[in-house]
């Protein structure tokens, strides 16, 4: 006997103690003033019996967290009301200062008249920690949806709905269609017209069981304006393989893509006139013959007569109003399709596509010397002008870009010899003298396969053609870099990008020239803050141009004397939301240097190029880096998750929780022999039909709840397998 109370006979103590878990009988007073603790009380919470009295004086009110005890104090009067059972979770201090969150399972006794609880205890801590994480989680994906701009999407299949997230109303201003969905593409679909079959394409691959489609299209908004988005979908799946549903991300991209195609427009297009350029021309016309139309054409070389007494007599930018006014001309008597380009500089090319025979061809030369000669008949100044016409007609004088225009090039020396002012149309046997040699401005890059080194147009479209075209944008940039720093001769050629926060720039590209000392790893993590200003070096027009650093601040004059930088041309790269984010920039170390318009006009342009895939480059990157992300959060969470592949049972991934239970499974092994040393698929699967969703394993000594989602690793038909560790849970069961 203590305090009046019998103490229980030794085999009520061994038995008390053999309960799973941690037990407890206490008063149901206000304290719950304990009476009993089993071993497993004590090693769940640490503090010896004795230890108890001394700091809590048995109140077990006492050991529960302070934020918990009223609560608990609430429930469990409010549940013993209705019936002699209580269970609630509440976190209970331990010895070490933290806490444990336990489930709680109480029993209303009566002992000598007296209102006892016997409370079976749980720790269920990881198990709330877990969905903590999980909540915290889904937060963190709830706040970044709703701050990112794209739209999220969910095409029901089997009863063609659609839902989205709320970006669409912000984005388009209307209810998008929610019901019969394919019925409505057909009637009021807000699909561009010109890119609704890509659409429907993309619809049909999706159903067809496709995993991953893409691809871009013009969207209308509540004004009538279409928007350019990118959209990627990617297909659910039921237990047999069916697709089922269809989620995906639709992406503004309408400032970038029409960024590019002015970009690409620029790089075409000659700059005062607005025809395409010589490369341009050339690969136009190459690509239309090797597609071999039926049809027949003609290829027109068209040269000015006398063209230097105009700029001498009238100057040239008199000189450059008439070349524009040719252009215009040529592009009237002309069609869309038709090939109309400016090759040096008074010499054009013209490429008629469906011309049926030389006669429409004289036709159409006649037509083009008319209007010549009538040009500029109303002008005050009564200019008598004229060009000269060559033409090779397709296929017969040649079925190649290289033989028509050497055809069309006979037949115009042929005209200016004949005295100007006329075409001829080249017929078999046309010889020309030995003293003409390489009539045209086109014919020298042709011959020697001449890329790069032309005119300003030339230049900005082998600069976009090799960004387009890469598969490698860092070694492009690095032979854009030298290709550039040779053409202009400059000292050094370099791109900074800076830090996502803008404090800091790195140097990330660089090309030297010959002789010139590079600067790339003493150029890293260049502090803003100590330059003075940089950023407003950069005018509205995003150029920055020093032909004397000395007449800088001293902090950036410091910075380029370290560099041995004389003079200095930069353009600014500016995200969508135009903030600073770096420059592309171009140093004369030898010398100070005076940099031309025309200079300055195609350095800034071939900056904006590389700016444009830079960007785009570094967008990916980021996406890269969130995919590593996504992994690490798989591999933080507190369930076994791996892959396999569906026919095989072929593991395809583990995440880190799994590794570390199954230390010999790797990728490639079947998950029956990886996880239960087996040479055969387990009886019962939790894969097959019908299969347990909880299953044991005796190698681990492991209970887990397992769920299963079909999915697709590649091209290849998968499952992801979720499964939860629910041991603890079995051995109470028991």
């Amino acid at each position: 006997m203590k305090d009046g109370r019998q103490y229980p006979s030794p085999e009520y103590k061994t038995l008390f103690n053999s309960i799973p878990g941690g037990v407890q009988q206490c008063l149901n007073d206000e304290y719950f003033t304990l009476i009993e603790v089993n071993q497993g009380f004590i090693d769940m919470f640490g503090f010896g019996w004795d230890e108890i009295g001394e700091r809590f004086q048995y109140r077990f009110i006492e050991m529960i967290h302070p934020d918990d005890r009223q609560s608990v104090l609430d429930e469990v009067s409010e549940q013993l009301k209705s019936g002699e059972k209580s269970s609630q979770s509440y976190r209970v201090l331990c010895r070490d200062g933290s806490c444990k969150w336990v489930m709680d399972n109480a029993r209303l006794i009566s002992t000598d008249g007296e209102e006892q609880l016997l409370c079976v205890m749980m720790d269920v801590t990881e198990t709330r920690n877990a969905r903590e994480e999980l909540r915290l989680s889904l937060e963190r994906h709830r706040i970044i949806m709703d701050q990112t701009t794209d739209i999220i999407f969910e095409w029901n299949m089997l009863a063609d709905t659609m839902i989205y997230s709320a970006n669409w109303g912000k984005k388009f201003g209307y209810e998008p269609v929610h019901e019969r969905i394919l019925e409505s593409l057909k009637l009021r679909s807000h699909i561009h017209p010109d890119d609704l079959h890509r659409f429907q394409q993309l619809i049909a691959d999706a159903r067809s069981g496709k995993p991953y489609s893409t691809d871009e299209f013009r969207i209308q908004d509540a004004k009538g304006n279409f928007i350019w988005c990118r959209i990627r979908a990617t297909d659910q799946y039921d237990a047999s393989g069916n697709p089922i549903k269809a989620v995906g991300v639709i992406t503004d991209i309408d400032k970038e893509k029409r960024l590019i195609d002015n970009l690409k427009y620029r790089a075409e297009r000659d700059a005062l006139t607005g025809l395409y350029n010589r490369e341009e021309t050339v690969t136009q016309i190459r690509c239309h013959l090797q597609d071999r139309p039926e049809c027949c054409g003609a290829l027109f070389m068209i040269d000015t007569d006398n063209f230097k007494q105009v700029n001498d007599s009238q100057g040239h930018l008199f000189g450059d109003a008439v070349l524009a006014e040719l252009a215009s001309g040529m592009k009237r008597l002309t069609r869309g399709s038709d090939i109309v380009g400016r090759i040096g500089g008074d010499e054009f090319t013209v490429f008629l596509k469906d011309v049926p025979d030389r006669k429409l061809a004289k036709r159409k030369a006649e037509l083009f010397l008319d209007m010549f000669r009538h040009l500029f008949e109303d002008e005050k100044q009564n200019i008598a002008f004229s060009c000269s016409i060559g033409v090779a007609m397709y296929p017969e004088d040649g079925s190649d870009f290289q033989s028509l225009y050497h055809c069309a090039d006979l037949a115009l020396y042929q005209a200016k010899s004949r005295g100007k002012n006329q075409y001829v149309i080249y017929e078999p046997g046309q010889s020309v003298p030995v003293q003409q040699s390489a009539f045209s401005s086109l014919g020298a890059a042709i011959d020697s396969d001449e890329r790069g080194t032309g005119t300003t147009g030339d230049l900005a479209n082998y600069v976009f053609q090799i960004l387009y075209d890469t598969k490698d944008i860092d070694q492009a940039i690095n032979l854009i870099l030298e290709i550039v720093g040779k053409r202009f001769d400059v000292s050094r050629a370099y791109i900074f990008e800076n830090s996502d926060d803008g404090k800091y720039s790195y140097n990330t590209y660089e090309w030297c020239n010959a002789g010139i000392t590079p600067e790339k790893e003493n150029l890293q993590q260049i502090p803003y803050a100590d330059l003075e200003g940089y950023e407003n070096l950069f005018g509205e027009n995003a150029i920055f141009y020093c032909r004397d650093i000395h007449a800088l601040a001293p902090s950036q004059v410091a910075l380029f004397e370290r560099q041995g930088i004389r003079s200095t041309l930069q353009c600014a790269i500016r995200s969508e939301d135009e903030s600073f984010r770096g420059f592309v920039g171009f140093d004369e170390c030898t010398g100070t240097r005076l940099w031309t318009k025309d200079e300055i006009a195609i350095l800034s342009l071939v900056s904006q190029l590389l700016t444009t895939f830079l960007q785009k480059k570094r967008a990916t990157d980021r996406d890269r880096q969130l995919a590593v992300q996504l992994n690490t959060i798989l591999d933080v969470q507190d369930a076994y998750i791996y892959a396999i592949r569906r026919d095989t049972y072929e593991l395809l991934y583990l995440n880190h929780k799994t590794k570390e239970l199954a230390l010999s499974a790797k990728p490639g092994m079947p998950c029956y022999k990886a996880f239960f040393r087996k040479e055969e698929p387990c009886e019962k699967c939790p894969l097959r039909q019908g299969g347990p969703n909880e299953i044991y394993n005796p190698i681990y000594n492991v209970w887990t709840k397992v769920h299963v989602t079909p999915m697709h690793w590649g091209d290849s038909p998968a499952l992801l397998l979720s499964c939860y560790d629910i041991t603890e849970y079995k051995k109470m069961e028991k």
